[in-house]
């Protein structure tokens, strides 16, 4: 065990090898880009039947006969969540490239890259959450509330 030197207790430090890092944070990028395929097939159906509703909404505009409830039910369009693939590849690329036989990781690190805890996959499974609930704006059927759900089951363990 390496002499960690003169360090304070209250600070946990994870000892491991680039290549553990390596394992676990290739496996966590898969799985999100699984994932975030099933999002897009997702937004894509969404982004089709929202076309198709703005459509008549705005048939309804110009022929003047939209109503103060068809107002208040304007069709919000889908909202599809940036790809943070690249934070993957970046700590992967770090990793590949260390010249180091063990790294120090914190808390925080740790939690990152082997227990998948970034800030963007808690986004990521809330708005998985909120797909497979119907969708913001009513734009998704049974089957994609699946999808969605199916997704969901990756991030269970």
């Amino acid at each position: 065990m390496p002499d960690l030197g003169d360090t304070d207790l209250m600070e946990i430090h994870a000892v491991v090898t680039p290549d553990d890092i390596l394992k676990v944070l290739e496996k966590h990028r898969e799985r999100y880009i699984k994932t975030l395929d099933d999002v897009k097939r997702i937004y894509e159906a969404q982004t089709k039947r929202y076309a198709e509703a703005y459509n008549e909404y705005t048939q309804k505009e110009i022929n003047g006969e939209l109503t103060e409830a068809d107002r208040k039910d304007k069709p919000v369009e889908p909202h599809m969540p940036p790809d943070r693939t690249k934070t993957y590849d970046r700590y992967i690329a770090l990793y590949k490239a260390t010249q180091a036989e063990c790294v120090y990781l914190s808390d925080q690190h740790f939690g990152e890259f082997f227990l998948d805890e970034w800030e963007f996959i808690r986004a990521h499974i809330s708005h998985l959450r909120v797909l497979k609930a119907g969708g913001r704006g009513a734009f998704l059927d049974s089957d994609m509330s699946s999808v969605a759900e199916s997704a969901l089951t990756m991030y269970r363990s």
